[in-house]
């Protein structure tokens, strides 16, 4: 009886850790049988293409929830990365990709310090200072295009477009590969690294790291500088894949990644932010997106399903930590 019990509990211990991929694997099964071509491998590459961008942007909001702080800047950021990027290599003296790779996520960490600045050292609530940021941003994108679509094909070098639309050895697509490699870094980082923990630390219980010697506030700090550096790399990766840039690119990309991240307080660390979680959560989202894009043309749809994700992943990370205090 007691080996029973104990493969009881273990399998339903393991189902609640698990169920967002089980279910994951389930609607690409419902999406099969509706449309036959969704399981095309061209298609299931576009669909795991399209989960790359929301991916990244999503693992670095991960780390900033993870410290127990938002930041509604992160569309506008991604935009920023897109337009400084285009203008750097088309209006400027620079036109080594790389250099101008580097500069663009150097701004962006900038942005990321200045959000840590309003927050930490001024003392406005994240929510407020973000959202402020988020203006700020854009009017800052708008003003370097003018308000207007950056494509420039000619003075770009080939691996702008290689980064987003490019394959490794002509099989991988180059945005799984960046996605891989950032996922893998910070998985590492979060996990497997003291200072990494020190975020989930910060985030769960700020007073009692005060007490144990652990800076809150330069955690806060780096998570808010990790999403910023990740928003702009998730930006390159965009431009690229549409070869142009524009203020408005990463206006749409928001809501995704914010419900990527709660999805992902669902799957393995129930209840904590977690990069593997918000993964699979960016795989769902892209899924389900790609699906109803294929079996109805009526927009409104796709709206109600991605808020009715965004919301029930809500409750789920509610009610998982909830029932967490009671135990």
């Amino acid at each position: 009886m007691d080996n029973k019990r104990s493969f009881s509990e273990s399998f339903r211990e393991m189902l609640a850790k698990r169920w967002l991929l089980l279910f994951t694997i389930l609607v690409v099964v419902f999406f099969g049988i509706l449309n036959s071509r969704f399981l095309q491998v061209a298609n299931l590459l576009n669909i795991i293409s399209s989960a790359c961008i929301v991916g990244v942007m999503g693992v670095g909001l991960t780390a900033i929830f993870a410290a127990g702080e938002l930041d509604f800047s992160a569309g506008s950021q991604v935009s920023l990365a897109a337009c400084v990027m285009a203008v750097l290599l088309s209006r400027t003296p620079i036109h080594n990709y790389f250099v101008g790779v580097l500069l663009t996520l150097l701004i962006l960490a900038g942005v990321g310090a200045y959000n840590a600045f309003l927050h930490v050292k001024v003392g406005i609530p994240a929510f407020i200072a973000t959202l402020g940021t988020s203006y700020l941003v854009k009017g800052i994108a708008k003003s370097l295009t003018n308000s207007q679509t950056i494509n420039n094909q000619a003075s770009w070098p080939s691996c702008f477009t290689f980064v987003g639309q490019g394959y490794l050895f002509g099989v991988i697509p180059m945005p799984v590969i960046i996605l891989v490699i950032v996922g893998a870094l910070m998985l590492f980082y979060t996990e497997y690294t003291r200072h990494g923990r020190y975020l989930y630390a910060v985030g769960a219980n700020p007073t009692a790291c005060d007490y144990i010697g652990i800076d809150g506030k330069a955690q806060k700090v780096k998570g808010f500088v990790i999403t910023a550096v990740m928003c702009g790399i998730a930006g390159i990766m965009q431009s690229s894949q549409m070869n142009a840039a524009s203020p408005t690119l990463g206006e749409g990309m928001f809501v995704p990644a914010l419900t990527t991240v709660f999805l992902g307080a669902t799957f393995g660390k129930v209840g904590v932010f977690n990069i593997p979680g918000t993964l699979v959560g960016a795989l769902l989202f892209s899924i389900i997106n790609q699906g109803l894009l294929m079996i109805t043309s009526d927009l409104s749809v796709k709206y109600i399903v991605q808020g009715s994700l965004l919301l029930f992943s809500l409750i789920m990370v509610v009610v998982i930590r909830v029932l967490q205090r009671k135990k």
